[in-house]
């Protein structure tokens, strides 16, 4: 101490050496910690590095560009796709619903002597009281939250029903489609219990069509089913589906139910007229065919990569 006193700048130079090398000391120490940790994330990363080099196909520029125009291409193809299962059909293309309940009565029953004068031509047998699935409209319209449904169906019969005269069953027996709903609850038909509280209704017009194997996706594809049941020979309903998958409609064939029938039962339904009463009877099968009429929906704006 005495020495410290005699020397005081002396004494304080050394304390001011000994704070510098402690200083040096602790920032030597922060370094070799800060270079330990860079070197880890230096070997984390090419560990990634390599790990992304392994991958198929690696990151590079020429991937990203092939990756670039494979997406471009698909899309190409997505539009292709959907034009193609866009109806074709010029006569549905356009076209509104009814304003009215009573527009769409009238429209119904032109629809329905349309289609008896077509079976009367094509010498096919139906019931006095056929009315190709709109029974429930005999003498009334749809209710006006059902106008557009209702217009939709009376379209895609419109179309089977022609395709089916057009094939020459013996009879047609009887045409069923699924219940119509309105657009909010078309809206929430795939939600889960929606559709099959929907479907649990059935009637003379209508019956239940499986929501599971339906082509339906919320927001991209809706889509209605019908039931047409006739008799006749195979070769009739191998022309009924030939015409459906040439037709212009995106049509998908989901049920084809298959019954022979004894040469002598006799048919329910009456002769359409000027339809010729055969003279041998002819071996008959009763065949039931579930159809799904696909709409695809608005296509939704790519997302800007």
């Amino acid at each position: 101490m005495s020495w410290l006193k005699r020397h005081p700048l002396l004494g304080a130079g050394l304390v001011l050496g000994l704070l510098a090398v402690a200083a040096e000391g602790w920032f030597l120490q922060q370094a070799r910690q800060q270079a330990a940790r860079a070197g880890a994330a230096l070997e984390q990363k090419k560990q990634e590095r390599d790990w992304l080099a392994r991958q198929s196909p690696a990151p590079s520029a020429a991937n990203e560009q092939a990756i670039t125009q494979e997406l471009l291409q698909s899309r190409r193809e997505l539009a292709g796709l959907r034009a193609a299962l866009q109806a074709r059909d010029g006569e549905a293309a356009g076209l509104a619903p009814p304003a009215k309940p009573l527009d769409a009565y009238f429209a119904i029953a032109a629809f329905v002597e349309k289609s008896r004068a077509l079976a009367a031509r094509a010498q096919v047998l139906i019931k006095p009281d056929e009315r190709f699935g709109f029974a429930t409209h005999a003498n009334e319209g749809p209710e006006p939250e059902l106008l557009p449904a209702v217009f939709r169906q009376q379209l895609a019969l419109q179309y089977l029903v022609e395709k089916l005269l057009e094939a020459r069953p013996r009879t047609l027996l009887g045409v069923q489609r699924e219940r119509p709903l309105t657009a909010a609850q078309r809206a929430q038909r795939n939600q889960p219990g929606a559709s099959a509280a929907a479907a649990s209704a059935t009637g003379s017009d209508f019956f239940a069509f499986d929501p599971q194997v339906a082509l339906r996706r919320p927001g991209r594809v809706e889509s209605e089913a019908y039931r047409l049941e006739f008799t006749g020979q195979t070769p009739a309903l191998r022309a009924f589906l030939n015409s459906l998958a040439a037709g212009p409609r995106p049509v998908i064939v989901r049920q084809v139910e298959v019954e022979r029938l004894a040469a002598e039962v006799a048919s329910a339904a009456v002769p359409a007229a000027e339809a010729p009463v055969p003279l041998v009877a002819q071996n008959l099968s009763k065949f039931a065919v579930v159809v799904e009429c696909v709409e695809l929906l608005p296509a939704p704006e790519p997302a800007t990569p």
